[in-house]
């Protein structure tokens, strides 16, 4: 990171830490810090190693202009005090979504670290990989990390510490490789092969799960963020968050209150299914008194009320977000989402009577059995929103099946039927909805990764070194060497369909 950027990023920051332990963690994201403060788990991730005594945990991001980095010829540096990241006893890396991992090659190259472990050895700092996307497919990561948490983190802090300090004591990779593999929930590319672990989840008592810091820099400014409950009760068939995988787990309302005593100027109610936390009245109102704006993820909008929206309201809550996550009432129902079309109206009319700004909603296109029926649907329904509200504005993104869903084996609607369904959603509402919407080229580049093994990622390694284009990615793709591995079948030989505990 260039200097001018850490010290206007640490200037305006409150509750940055530094840690004074003798072993260096170097916590890597791979996108800019603006997303990088925005993500949760790497705030929980960085407060916890920093509580360990012997450990010195400092951040790392995307920069901003990695070309301008590149031209100082000086290595990718930490945050807190521009330590070389090569220099790090360890990387740690908290991964999203499968597109980042485009971001996780920039890094290390940037920081003058082989991607792979084939080309790194032992002579450089182990990689040790985890974040959200290992809740669905690992594999693609396989041949660029030391060792993979699969599911939540917290578990896994003191033991995956412990093993590191061994490494010191002992001077010995193949050690703590094998002090990694007994650890439950951890996968070791180079003990298991391709027999992932059972995911992991983090018990009652590790919740909330509370930020460290709040910056004007981040995308959710000035939040001090805040996870009520984890999981989620829902029965969605195209999310890996499905309480099949990911029971609903809620933290004490007190516990939740007590967190508020910080300087953050807001709370952000972050989640899988903020609205389902049976105190989200009660905590919104316990922010409020403490004179904190606060902010919350996307709603379901069959659990608004008159209350609900009114506390929302008077925390400054501006923009109604919520799901609907498919263009048709039919096509919800093939979802198991439980949503009608009644609920996303008397969001619309709720955020209207408090004086709300905007009324987004998120909207999945190219689903199995999509019609233009259902594109129809969503637009006529869309405009009778915009009836409600004189701002609607969609997000669309096309349908990507991920594994461990009872939609992971879904085929991928093809790019150019998917681009025609943008543009006619674009023209049926130009001037009177705002529409963002995802790459279909892009959404299908993680369809091949979400459902690849580990030679998808190398492919994806070799489109990147290619220049990073589609068209790299595309050709890297139909150029792998041998058939790509059924990652959904290995991953039903393995057992991988329940977390640790449920079985």
């Amino acid at each position: 990171m260039l200097l001018d950027d850490r010290k206007k990023y640490l200037d305006a920051e409150g509750g940055t830490l530094f840690g004074h332990g003798s072993y260096h963690i170097a916590l890597m994201y791979p996108n800019p810090y603006s997303v990088a403060m925005s993500s949760l788990g790497y705030q929980v991730i960085y407060r916890l190693l920093n509580e360990h005594p012997d450990i010195s945990c400092e951040r790392t991001m995307l920069p901003d202009d990695p070309e301008a980095l590149r031209r100082t010829r000086k290595p990718l540096t930490t945050l807190e005090s521009g330590r070389p990241v090569g220099g790090a006893n360890c990387i740690a890396i908290s991964l999203a979504y499968e597109p980042d991992l485009a971001g996780v090659f920039e890094m290390l190259q940037l920081a003058r670290i082989p991607a792979t472990r084939a080309e790194r050895g032992d002579d450089f700092p182990p990689i040790i990989l985890g974040g959200p996307i290992t809740m669905s497919n690992t594999l693609p990561l396989a041949p660029f990390a030391d060792a993979i948490i699969v599911g939540d983190g917290e578990p896994v802090i003191q033991p995956l510490v412990d093993a590191l300090l061994t490494e010191v004591r002992t001077g010995s990779r193949q050690r703590l490789l094998d002090e990694l593999a007994q650890i439950p929930g951890v996968y070791v590319p180079a003990r298991h092969d391709s027999a992932v672990p059972s995911m992991l989840l983090s018990p009652t008592s590790d919740l909330p799960a509370i930020g460290q810091i709040w910056t004007p820099h981040a995308e959710l400014s000035n939040m001090m963020l805040v996870e009520t409950s984890r999981g989620c009760p829902r029965f969605c068939s195209f999310c890996v968050m499905r309480s099949t995988a990911q029971p609903m787990r809620e933290a004490p309302l007190q516990s939740v209150i007590d967190v508020m005593q910080t300087d953050a100027p807001r709370i952000g109610f972050v989640g899988a299914a903020v609205s389902e936390y049976s105190h989200i009245k009660a905590a919104l109102r316990a922010a409020i008194e403490h004179g904190k704006g606060v902010g919350i993820s996307s709603l379901r909008a069959d659990r608004l009320d008159d209350e609900l929206v009114e506390l929302l309201t008077a925390g400054g809550y501006r923009t109604m977000t919520v799901a609907s996550d498919a263009p048709s009432q039919a096509l919800r129902g093939k979802l198991k989402k439980g949503l009608r079309g009644k609920h996303l109206i008397r969001a619309a009319e709720l955020a209207a009577s408090h004086g709300m700004r905007v009324f987004k909603m998120y909207v999945i296109i190219g689903l199995p059995g999509e019609t233009q029926d259902d594109l129809d649907e969503l637009v006529d329904f869309s405009l009778e929103i915009r009836k409600i509200m004189p701002r609607v504005a969609l997000g669309l993104s096309p349908f990507v099946p991920k594994l461990h869903t009872p939609l992971g084996d879904a085929t991928f609607t093809p790019i150019k039927e998917q681009d025609k369904s943008l543009k006619y959603l674009r023209r049926q509402l130009r001037g009177r909805v705002d529409i963002r919407s995802v790459s279909a080229k892009w959404a299908w580049i993680e369809y091949r990764l979400s459902q690849g093994g580990t030679d998808i990622g190398l492919a994806a390694y070799d489109a990147w070194r290619a220049g990073g284009r589609f068209a790299d990615y595309k050709r890297a793709f139909d150029a792998m060497q041998a058939p790509e591995r059924d990652a959904l079948e290995q991953a039903r030989n393995h057992g991988l369909w329940q977390p640790a505990g449920m079985r």
